[in-house]
């Protein structure tokens, strides 16, 4: 379910160093820093062409790692949908190679999930451009801004449009909450003596935090002004301080859990399981108990022929077009 309601944002090492050097600005080269080579107005001028040579990279390889295996999803999903198989509309395929179905509903449910893969491409064209343009510190800024203005448009939302209720979960401006608390600890992670992330890390934080997602999660959500409110916000802070304190503590029980390679496998094929468990499990008829395994099966094994076949190669195409980059698999 976290795959189809969760807002999820799928970046490599490289896409986070990028995003970085967009935040901070590349420091010249063989100069120490705060002591440019150039004159004011030349360093100023380069570090604009740099952080656009780095805004073009990330974008280069986020269309690598997103847009093939979708499309490949989509024209299965047409061929299908021409035999009858499924139901999608010409409008539904438009809202969602477009990448706009936060806002206008496929009508579809083989299509229904990409929102979420909505709200990631359009949270990648603002806040690159806009670290690049903010610069680190007033890019975290903002970002604490929006972690308390998303709530309160979502409380304007649900009492001003009650129309709009059941749309609420999608909306890219009424979720940003969510991408921000990520895209602020990120930031925050350039302090080495944050006292917030280090309150975060500490094992009864993240210990609730894990709790929280396991079990409060589902009650909170069946309550929806309190869901709307507050409920999205505590749980993606939740999910970020169980994630800040697994990645400080590989070699505890969870790290190692977390590292068992049946999971760091299905986190390698996570994407196309995000696209191809849609066509396999639905709430949308009754399906007999028996039925439930052979269906996973069968999304585990669509997802990783699309990773093997599509994204795999994709990957490494894009690698082999970068010189000294070495071609490896995720």
């Amino acid at each position: 379910r976290g795959l189809k309601r969760g807002v999820f944002v799928d970046l490599t090492n490289d896409d986070l160093r990028a995003l970085r050097r967009l935040a901070s600005g590349p420091r010249p080269e063989g100069r120490p820093e705060g002591r440019p080579e150039t004159r004011e107005g030349d360093s100023e001028g380069g570090r604009r062409e740099s952080a656009t040579i780095h805004l073009r990279a990330f974008y280069v390889r986020r269309a690598f790692r997103i847009l093939p295996a979708y499309w490949v999803y989509m024209a299965a999903i047409a061929v299908m949908a021409r035999g009858h198989l499924v139901l999608a509309s010409p409008s539904g395929f438009t809202c969602s190679l477009t990448f706009t179905t936060d806002y206008l509903n496929p009508h579809s449910w083989v299509m229904n999930h990409s929102w979420s893969l909505s709200v990631e491409e359009q949270f990648y064209l603002v806040w690159p451009i806009l670290l690049m343009a903010a610069g680190e510190k007033r890019a975290r800024l903002v970002a604490q801004w929006l972690i308390v203005i998303a709530p309160l448009l979502r409380v304007f939302t649900f009492y001003a449009t009650p129309g709009l209720r059941p749309s609420i979960t999608a909306m890219f401006h009424l979720r940003a909450d969510a991408l921000m608390i990520g895209s602020w600890a990120a930031l925050e992670s350039l302090r080495p003596d944050s006292r917030v992330l280090a309150f975060l890390r500490r094992p009864g934080v993240a210990l609730g935090g894990a709790l929280y997602c396991l079990l409060l999660a589902a009650v909170v959500r069946r309550l929806q002004l309190v869901q709307v409110a507050f409920g999205y916000t505590i749980e993606a802070g939740a999910a970020c301080s169980v994630l800040l304190w697994a990645v400080e503590n590989p070699r505890t029980l969870a790290g190692r859990v977390l590292n068992w390679a049946p999971l760091v496998r299905l986190g390698v094929v996570s994407y196309s399981l995000y696209l191809w468990q849609q066509l396999w499990l639905s709430h949308e008829a009754v399906t007999a108990a028996w039925m439930v395994p052979l269906l996973i099966c069968g999304a585990v094994l669509c997802a990783e022929l699309s990773y093997r076949f599509v994204e795999l190669p994709m990957l490494r195409f894009r690698q082999s077009c970068e010189p000294g980059v070495p071609v490896t698999a995720p």
